[in-house]
């Protein structure tokens, strides 16, 4: 079933709709955030705060976190994670924080998994390690193989299996905000049945050429939607509109976060407390907004 109410109207009535589609309505079931203040997991129920401090982790290193580890987030040995660029690293920890708090996806079918992949800078640090690399005349076969936005993706979906659709969206520092809402939407309009959405950002040393505005920062955030009739307890997301006016929702500020994981740290109390509420991220003229119940 689809809105058929017109694209005008369809933008103020979508959430009518969604809940006359029963199942289609999308909930919120699990997120995991890594970030330069630690981790974050969350499930209806549930919730846990780690410091880095508490893990141990060290001092920060160039990428605005102490050095990423796989002992940090995994119980099993995971040697390749070692060998991952930054992006990658960071994007599989906090889906790793997800799919532990959502009971390591007990009862999903890991084909009616999808995922969109929201990021700013992509693989901008990599493409310039393999750079240099090619410059003195030894192209690394280990970095190239990292030369892709949406590499992070990949090894999202080997490590956990996942083999739903994918999509990767780059829209600046709305990039996690429209990652998110096109999850809802793939939901919503039965393009899948369960989405991992992912956006991460890792900014070091090829970012800071870009000028002073680009300080280090490592940072992702997971979060997995499902529709309504998995049984499947959480926060009910929908309505969403790109590039409206505001209304009546509460608009987001900028948060510590930056790139395209902006807003992710102001929308997070919102989205696992109780509060019912529109929320409302722009930047310029783009904009992203959704209901949360």
């Amino acid at each position: 079933m689809l809105c058929r109410t017109g694209r005008n109207a369809c933008a103020t009535s979508h959430a009518t709709c969604a809940r006359g589609m029963g199942g289609n309505v999308p909930r919120l079931i699990a997120y995991g955030r890594v970030s330069p203040s630690g981790l974050f997991s969350w499930a209806p129920g549930k919730s846990l705060h780690t410091s880095w401090d508490e893990l141990d982790a060290g001092p920060v290193a160039e990428y605005g976190t102490p050095k990423l580890r796989a002992k940090y987030f995994f119980d099993a040995p995971f040697t390749k994670y070692g060998r991952m660029d930054p992006l990658c690293k960071v994007a599989v920890a906090a889906a790793q924080l997800a799919y532990k708090t959502s009971n390591d996806l007990a009862g999903f079918d890991r084909d009616e998994v999808a995922q969109v992949g929201g990021t700013m800078l992509g693989c901008l640090e990599v493409d310039a390690q393999f750079e240099a690399t090619r410059r003195a005349g030894a192209p690394s076969p280990a970095l190239f193989v990292y030369t892709l936005p949406s590499m992070f993706q990949g090894e999202i979906a080997i490590q956990f299996k996942l083999r739903g659709r994918c999509t990767l969206l780059s829209t600046g520092e709305l990039s996690a905000m429209s990652a998110l809402g096109t999850g809802i939407r793939w939901i919503e309009k039965q393009r899948a049945k369960h989405v991992l959405v992912i956006a991460a950002d890792a900014a070091g040393p090829a970012a800071a050429e870009l000028g002073p505005a680009f300080t280090p920062q490592s940072a992702a955030t997971a979060y997995l939607l499902t529709s309504a009739d998995s049984g499947q307890p959480g926060r009910r997301l929908s309505d969403v509109q790109f590039n409206h006016d505001p209304g009546d929702a509460r608009v987001l500020e900028r948060g510590v976060l930056k790139y395209g994981t902006s807003f992710v740290d102001t929308l997070e109390p919102l989205l696992v407390g109780t509060e019912k509420l529109r929320v409302h991220a722009a930047i310029g003229e783009q904009s992203v907004s959704f209901q949360i119940d």
